[in-house]
């Protein structure tokens, strides 16, 4: 079925499940389970998302994202997510913005947020959480989508608009490094 699926819907689907397994795998509701999940997710989609991007009647490389995204969905429903998420609902609220084009643009440097606070968090899929900052920025340009909120015309004064409205978002609560309106300015302004 998802050979009718067109490019840009399986890019946003897929940086979306990415950013649940990254995101549920440090959560502060994670379990044995979730992380099970989490890592399980981040092995099929990591390696294979490039392959569907450029290749979309590959249909391993499909099935690969399908699975990992059912072990992401898993994870979650496990875990809970953090202000990956919480940031992107008030951009998709204010521009309308995809949220998987939200998400993309935020994850780096959430990432990056999170490991300043606990440098060891992201251990167990990335050899130091810079360079899984910078794989993931690589993987949502391989998806053919911005990188920036620049990029997406999401204009610099309304982050502390965004900051305030992410920190009353649930899932602010379950990240593992505590937030509160300055700190998710701190991560718009990163991704400005």
């Amino acid at each position: 079925m998802t050979l009718s699926q067109p490019k840009g819907v399986t890019a946003v689907t897929a940086i979306d499940a990415i950013a649940h397994a990254v995101e549920s795998l440090v959560c502060t509701k994670r379990t044995p389970i979730s992380v099970a999940a989490s890592l399980t997710a981040w092995r099929y989609l990591e390696t294979h998302l490039e392959a569907v991007i450029a290749e979309p009647s590959n249909l391993a490389a499909r099935s690969a994202m399908q699975l990992g995204a059912h072990f992401a969905g898993m994870a979650i429903e496990n875990a809970m997510l953090g202000i990956c998420h919480s940031c992107a609902n008030p951009l998709t609220a204010h521009y309308g913005l995809t949220h998987g084009i939200a998400i993309g643009v935020l994850l780096p440097h959430v990432v990056r947020f999170n490991a300043a606070h606990q440098p060891q968090l992201y251990d167990d899929i990335a050899p130091s959480a810079e360079h899984l900052a910078e794989r993931l920025t690589a993987l949502v340009k391989a998806a053919d989508m911005p990188t920036t909120l620049k990029e997406c015309e999401v204009s610099r004064t309304i982050l502390p608009l965004l900051a305030e409205e992410a920190n009353q978002q649930w899932t602010a609560r379950f990240n593992p490094r505590t937030v509160d309106d300055a700190a998710l300015l701190s991560v718009y302004e990163a991704a400005w």
